[in-house]
């Protein structure tokens, strides 16, 4: 039963508007050098979507269309015999920072096998805001197995 004038209902409603889950549409190894952001740019294929038209296929950043709290995520297969991978997200072309002792939030890989690098977070954005994944340090990633979303949560 859905509850019509429900402040949270409403609410949760305007949220999941403002979505998207992007992939790269290759199947390849690149080998990319610090800094780098990594360009997914595939909204429409499959399962990928953008339900708010909120995510630049060009640029590869998502953009806050109102403030809010925002859950983001990705998931990078990498290794190809590198210890030395990392990945994270940037805010306003920053460097997202959510930790006190690295000042950095990075996901690594661990050891030469490959594998897929998760990670998620939530934060407040405001209207303008924009977030991308990219290359803490020279990494290698597969793109067929690769790719990043997220959504306003409220």
């Amino acid at each position: 039963t859905v509850i019509r004038g429900n402040d949270n209902w409403d609410t949760a409603l305007k949220a999941g508007s403002q979505a998207f889950a992007a992939r790269i549409p290759s199947a390849s190894w690149f080998n990319v050098a610090e800094g780098y952001v990594i360009p997914f740019n595939d909204v429409s294929t499959g399962d990928s979507f953008d339900t708010g038209s909120n995510f630049n296929t060009s640029t590869y950043k998502y953009t806050a269309p109102t403030t809010g709290v925002y859950h983001f995520w990705f998931a990078m297969y990498t290794a190809q015999n590198d210890t030395a991978n990392a990945f994270g997200f940037l805010k306003n072309s920053s460097e997202l920072n959510l930790q006190q002792d690295a000042g950095n939030l990075l996901a690594f890989a661990a050891n030469a096998d490959d594998k897929i690098i998760n990670f998620t977070c939530v934060i407040p954005l405001t209207a303008g805001d924009t977030m991308a994944v990219f290359a803490a340090g020279a990494s290698d990633y597969y793109t067929g197995h690769s790719q990043w979303g997220g959504c306003r949560l409220s």
